[in-house]
């Protein structure tokens, strides 16, 4: 059964008169009609004629709310609901987010959030119920593969490009999370605005607020908007927020994140007021939320907002049919930097390829044939011309860890082992230290800074960096 077109109705399944009047009043104004239900079979009868969002008390009389939230996830499912909890009664409303509410709301109602979450909870269901367009977009990204799970991405990315929905997009560390992230949005209706993405493992909890919603630094002409910093969330206006491993936010930052998606807003609290914003949330995590939340480091109120779409993406283990197209277009990319040819990859090293474990997924790919590239003569990549790890698999003294094959560390200080993988991953990439830092996930700044700080050999002269004289022992100052 479809929603009607030009449907402004919302039913409030709600027995207390005091809240019916409250709530239609607000609801009136914001543009909406309002109908009522005061009981679960009065509500589940009303739904024959089905609403644009539906807002049901979970202490109702007669059949419970819960089963009334049923009733509409099976036969209604492209109607949002909210629960209307009573007050401290969070656990109840977690219980109805997942029993698969939008959102849940609780008593007495603060108005102003209550409407905006309204409002939000329609414009999703509206974009959800539209049919699923083939968007121009999505011919770009054929790249991807031809393996099932190849098909099943880019069949969930047309879909979820004509919705205006957040999406959550797990998968292991290396497998392209950000890429799906930007070709989500390159499908939607949105792909004319900002894709604006923001690191949240690597910014401080306090730095990450002023990252994500702007700062005031201070006015020096009497005018507060001329001395703002725009935060990322106003740079994604109209666009795409990506937030990166999003598991990694400080619960302090999470609550903000929490308030975000649940109002559309913007909250200052240098100034004390509210933005709204027009924003969509992709957010990635390469870690187990549920885990998180059972360990009291995230939010399970913002878990089951995340989680409501989910797109997993598999390990390239999982699709290891895709390795010579994928392979192909790396190929090609560093051929255009380089401005040499595309080489071609014999059938013995194609083999030792797909029998390799791929533990670093595709970075670890792009990474390898970058180092196949350089090594490679007369246009082929033979199997000499490929990093030693893939060729020894099964030494027994080595580990795989993030895609490199290192010596077991246990028992040595941090900085011989940030000393061991800096030095490692600069010998794997024969002194190309852009190709270092994409292995290690830093800026390629860091790594010369990392060379002088732990006095490191550079690899691509051998010649040892700033700080470390050749034939002589550093001088060591003492303090008098």
């Amino acid at each position: 059964m479809s929603i009607a077109k030009g449907n402004h109705r919302v039913l409030l399944v709600e027995a207390d008169d005091s809240i019916q009047r409250i709530v239609a009043y607000h609801l009136k104004k914001a543009g909406f009609e309002v109908e009522f239900a005061e009981t679960g079979e009065a509500a589940i009868a009303q739904s024959q004629n089905p609403p644009v969002c539906a807002v049901i008390d979970l202490m109702i009389p007669g059949t419970s709310g819960l089963s009334v939230m049923k009733h509409f996830r099976e036969h209604l499912s492209q109607v949002p609901v909210i629960a209307m909890a009573g007050r401290g009664d969070t656990s109840d409303g977690l219980t109805a987010i997942r029993s698969g509410a939008f959102d849940y709301v609780t008593k007495p109602l603060d108005v102003g959030a209550f409407v905006a979450t309204v409002s939000a909870a329609v414009r999703t269901g509206q974009s959800l119920s539209q049919p699923v367009s083939q968007f121009p977009g999505l011919r770009d990204t054929q790249w991807i593969g031809q393996s099932s799970s190849a098909r099943i991405l880019r069949e969930t990315a047309s879909a979820l490009g004509a919705t205006q929905a957040d999406v959550l997009i797990t998968g292991p560390e290396g497998s392209g999370k950000r890429l799906f992230a930007r070709m989500l949005h390159h499908v939607s209706a949105r792909s004319r605005g900002p894709l604006i993405p923001v690191h949240c493992a690597s910014i401080p909890g306090d730095l990450l607020e002023e990252e994500l919603f702007g700062k005031l630094s201070g006015s020096t002409s009497g005018s507060v908007e001329e001395v703002r910093r725009t935060g990322r969330v106003q740079m994604a206006e109209g666009g795409t927020l990506i937030l990166l491993d999003v598991g990694e936010t400080p619960l302090a930052q999470q609550a903000l994140i929490l308030e975000l998606l649940q109002n559309r807003w913007i909250h200052r609290r240098d100034t004390g007021t509210s933005v709204p914003v027009n924003i969509r949330v992709i957010a990635t995590s390469r870690t187990d939320l549920r885990a998180k939340v059972e360990a009291n480091e995230f939010r399970e109120d913002l878990f089951y907002r995340l989680n409501a779409l989910t797109v997993e993406i598999p390990s390239l283990r999982e699709r290891v049919v895709d390795l010579p197209l994928l392979s192909g277009i790396f190929l090609q990319r560093l051929s255009m930097v380089r401005s040499g040819g595309i080489p071609q990859i014999s059938s013995a090293a194609s083999g030792i390829l797909k029998n390799y474990s791929w533990p670093g997924n595709i970075r670890e790919l792009e990474a390898v044939l970058d180092w196949a590239y350089f090594s490679c003569v007369g246009g082929e990549i033979r199997v000499a011309d490929l990093p030693p790890r893939l060729l020894h698999q099964s030494d027994p003294t080595q580990i795989h860890q993030g895609g490199l094959a290192v010596p077991y560390v246990g028992g040595m200080s941090m900085e011989a082992v940030e000393k061991l993988a800096v030095q490692q991953t600069l010998d794997l990439c024969r002194g190309n230290k852009a190709a270092a830092a994409r292995i290690l996930d830093v800026t390629e700044k860091t790594i010369y800074n990392k060379l002088a700080r732990l006095g490191l050999k550079d690899s691509a002269s051998d010649i040892p960096t700033p700080g470390r004289k050749r034939g002589r022992k550093p001088k060591i100052k003492t303090a008098i």
